[in-house]
């Protein structure tokens, strides 16, 4: 009959989608996964993977037994850690990709409570846009914000955060304060560079019903920089919540149209892969991150 290590390396496989991919994954030969995967067909008695020259795809069985394998592995870990000796200290490497304002304003005050109580993990922070790379970058835990797209990873809703729009005092003093998206179109809206053009749609209503999009005054492909340049008054720009605190307590920002937002909220989520080895990681930071992190 099949292992769980046969499980364990078809759930590399589905989510790599290639042999070699979960070979390079798990560290051992593509030939080893190659017979796991055939010995899983054979003992099944089924097909678990349409194979072409250039890609492998999941068959209808393929996708039952990844649903099941997963919940199975899972299973296999829960008992293994009720009977391992939970003082055990957590020890080894922990990779966290995370947009770098997500980095700057929720990870980096907290981590050094984290490294306190694990002392024995080590941190390393990436910023990498693209859920793909998790596999081939080894990368524990990705922070992603926004609705995910399919990938076959594991994934988390930690917590919620909103857009409003923020202004200098000094640029409001020059040119007036909007009091609705009319009085916006005569201001100087900073927005984002081409690479990220969904995020100059702004959440207020025009008069069509639709959210606002605007035509920027000056473009930057970092909201850290369009933050700097609204401290230095050259015009209104729209952020996440969690990325101005410290400017609107320094009173460097100030909130404008508050009144006119429209109600949304844009989900965080951590992805991670699912090969059960690496859930103990995972499980400690998330429940940490929900802990501490103030959305």
């Amino acid at each position: 009959m099949f292992k769980l290590d046969d499980l364990k390396i078809f759930i590399a496989t589905a989510e790599a989608g290639s042999f070699v991919g979960a070979a390079q994954h798990l560290n051992i030969a593509p030939s080893v996964v190659s017979r796991s995967i055939k010995n899983l067909e054979v003992q099944l008695d089924t097909t678990l993977f349409n194979r072409t020259t250039r890609k492998i795809t999941l068959t209808g069985e393929g996708q039952w037994l990844l649903s099941h394998a997963a919940k199975t592995l899972d299973n296999v870990h829960d008992i293994r850690a009720h009977f391992r000796d939970q003082n055990t200290e957590l020890q080894g490497n922990l990779v966290i990709d995370a947009p770098t304002p997500f980095t700057l304003h929720l990870l980096a005050p907290i981590l050094s409570e984290f490294t306190r109580q694990h002392p024995k993990v080590r941190l390393s922070l990436e910023s990498n846009e693209d859920i793909a790379d998790l596999i081939e970058k080894r990368v524990d835990v990705a922070i992603r914000l926004g609705a995910l797209k399919s990938s076959g990873l594991k994934a988390k809703k930690i917590g919620s955060i909103q857009r409003a729009f923020y202004a200098s005092p000094g640029y409001l003093e020059q040119k007036g304060v909007p009091v609705d998206v009319a009085d916006l179109r005569e201001h100087n809206c900073l927005g984002f560079s081409q690479k990220t053009p969904s995020l100059n749609r702004w959440p207020i209503l025009t008069e069509s019903g639709e959210w606002f999009e605007i035509t920027p005054y000056m473009t930057a492909n970092s909201g850290e920089t369009l933050k700097q340049l609204a401290i230095h008054g050259h015009g209104i720009l729209c952020l996440s919540d969690f990325t101005v605190r410290n400017e609107l307590e320094s009173g460097k920002l100030v909130p404008v149209l508050c009144d006119k937002i429209v109600p949304h909220t844009i989900p965080v989520s951590a992805v991670y892969y699912s090969e059960y080895k690496v859930v103990r990681h995972v499980r400690v930071f998330l429940d940490f991150l929900v802990e501490h992190a103030t959305f």
